[in-house]
């Protein structure tokens, strides 16, 4: 067996050092995911007392291990209004479209609301932009369910989704009032582009970075790793926006970047020669998890048979 290889949180590495392996600091989830899960796990434990129906509207958080969990808890995953039944429904952590919301509390099903606080502010921005008649761009997916949501909360059919500058070009010249927010996990770069292609084309634009810090925290360390490993290791749902930001982010620094959701996916040839290791996490993944690949990949370098 070799010398024991340790995984530290940390972005520096040793310039002397035969090899290391750097977790970012703030690699896991944010405080809003953490949230998210914790109102879960307590939905979970009070319908197994009262012996009712727990679902979650679409999952809760973008990792699968999570959702996984939960699923062992009771807690049933469910797409559509028609699949809930009487009990306890948890808004999943990117919101829900307003009238689904509306129709479910109607019916007269207890309500759990774990959306993250940081996606009910472009909620309410798109809403009051909506009452006042703004033309609306949110810089996003269009089919991510937190833009659906925000767009639902907008209540008006002159808005453009896009992540393209160019884009802004098929907004018609007619319109006088223009008013931007963005998806909470996009890059800040993307968002100042398509800013700057509307403020030249529109008279009054109204820009509203609605960006979360967690997404721009784990943007700036996931750089600054990517410009100093010989290979990195980004952990957490393939189906996670930010989490295919940042891998997105750090191929382009390093392109032996790899994306993973569970340990089982490490290959050691990935490490082979490399002596500056780096793992990252996007906000879906729990810390533990992050931490647990890490020392997974220090026992893999460790037992080379």
């Amino acid at each position: 067996m070799l010398e024991r290889i340790s995984a530290k949180r940390t972005l520096a590495f040793h310039p002397n050092q035969d090899l290391e392996i750097s977790i970012a600091p703030n690699a896991g989830a944010c405080f809003g995911v953490v949230r998210a899960i914790k109102l879960g796990y307590q939905a979970a434990n009070r319908a197994s007392r009262d012996k009712s129906a727990v679902y979650s509207f679409g999952p809760l958080i973008h990792n699968p291990h999570v959702v996984r969990e939960l699923k062992q808890r009771g807690v049933r995953t469910v797409e559509s209004q028609e699949e809930v039944g009487a009990g306890t429904v948890l808004l999943r952590s990117h919101g829900v479209q307003a009238p689904i919301e509306r129709a479910l509390r109607e019916r007269g099903n207890a309500i759990v609301d774990a959306t993250c606080p940081l996606v009910k502010k472009p909620q309410r921005i798109a809403q009051s932009m909506g009452e006042k008649g703004y033309f609306l761009i949110l810089v996003g997916d269009a089919n991510h369910p937190e833009v659906k949501g925000v767009l639902s909360y907008f209540g008006r059919p002159n808005y453009l989704v896009t992540y393209d500058p160019h884009a802004v070009e098929s907004i018609p010249l007619d319109v006088t009032r223009v008013g931007i927010i963005a998806q909470t996990t996009i890059e800040l770069r993307v968002l100042n582009a398509v800013v700057e292609a509307a403020q030249k084309r529109f008279q009054e634009v109204s820009v509203n970075n609605t960006i979360c810090d967690a997404t721009s925290i784990r943007q700036t360390e996931a750089v600054q790793l990517a410009e100093q490993a010989d290979v990195l290791v980004v952990v957490g749902g393939k189906n996670s926006s930010n989490t295919c930001k940042l891998v997105k982010i750090c191929r382009e620094l390093q392109p032996d970047t790899y994306h993973i959701e569970d340990e089982g996916e490490l290959r050691r040839e990935w490490f082979s020669e490399k002596k500056k290791i780096g793992v990252t996490g996007g906000a879906s993944t729990p810390h533990e998890f992050v931490d647990l690949i890490g020392l997974k990949i220090a026992d893999l370098l460790s037992n080379p048979d």
